[in-house]
């Protein structure tokens, strides 16, 4: 085979590949207008994934409230409200809405401890109240508790994620009040006993001597409710150094308002709306 022909042999497979090239070229064009789309490719890598603790839902607490005006014992249930935040942020700074259980009692200003009462004088001796009679509060009329029931909310308004550090709520609950008026019952010189009525309470003063009081212990099959309505808010501060506990002081002020007029003392005005200022303790637990 001379040179000529080889060389024409070779020739003709280049031009045939080049033109199966460009038709295949072609067709892919083709296809890639009809298609008409763009596929995007994520390479940016995944960030790892921090494994935080459970998250916490609940809360509760028991605590103790010491008023201007008396005390009260307290419970209250928490729901912790979800936080955006990274996940060992949310457990120990969160705002809660919670609902709360409440008993105490409120005392009149005017209220001395006294030991004995007789015709118009009184003395203390607290020798010869060991032996022979208990102090009790000359003058009053109406032992006054309470029982409420309320809804509140804790907002955060200051406090840093790590541990050994106090966080700061605004905490503001209102509910259902209901005022248990219970009878003050006084021993006498006859050896009975002798509650007072606002209506005579000069000429009852006047007229027995008085020996003690049974205080706690009689009156409650007499008791009147007294409906009303509270509201109390202040500022907690939590300083609980674990995730899962929970130890507060709170202090502010509450206001009550009762439907009736609530007598408690003798030769005072009764009157159905109360305001004083308070500091509470509590401990508590969240899960």
């Amino acid at each position: 085979m001379n040179l000529f022909v080889k060389f024409s042999i070779i020739f003709a497979a280049v031009v045939s590949g080049n033109i199966a090239a460009q038709a295949q070229l072609k067709k892919m064009q083709y296809r890639n207008r009809i298609a008409d789309t763009v596929v995007l490719v994520n390479t940016q890598e995944a960030e790892a994934k921090v494994k935080g603790p459970k998250p916490l839902r609940r809360e509760h607490a028991i605590g103790f409230r010491a008023n201007t005006d008396g005390w009260n014992a307290y419970y209250n249930y928490g729901i912790i409200k979800k936080n955006d935040g990274p996940k060992y942020e949310i457990d120990r700074y969160f705002d809660v809405l919670f609902f709360q259980l409440e008993i105490g009692e409120k005392r009149h200003p005017k209220e001395v401890r006294d030991f004995r009462y007789d015709g118009g004088s009184s003395f203390q001796n607290p020798l010869l109240s060991i032996f022979s009679t208990e102090m009790f509060r000359f003058g009053k009329i109406n032992t006054f508790y309470q029982a409420k029931v309320g809804v509140g909310y804790k907002k955060l308004i200051a406090g840093k994620p790590e541990p050994h550090t106090v966080s700061i709520h605004w905490s503001t609950v209102g509910g259902v009040s209901l005022g248990l008026l219970k009878p003050y019952y006084f021993l006498t010189d006859a050896g009975g006993s002798i509650k007072l009525n606002p209506d005579s309470v000069a000429q009852q003063l006047g007229s027995r001597q008085f020996l003690g009081g049974y205080g706690f212990r009689k009156g409650w099959d007499e008791i009147k409710i007294v409906p009303g309505l509270h509201l109390r808010s202040g500022l907690k501060f939590d300083y609980a150094d674990r995730r899962q506990r929970l130890a507060g002081l709170e202090v502010g002020v509450n206001a009550e308002v009762y439907f009736q007029k609530i007598h408690q003392m003798a030769f005072q005005d009764p009157k159905s709306f109360f305001f004083n200022a308070y500091a509470s303790f509590e401990l508590g637990w969240k899960k």
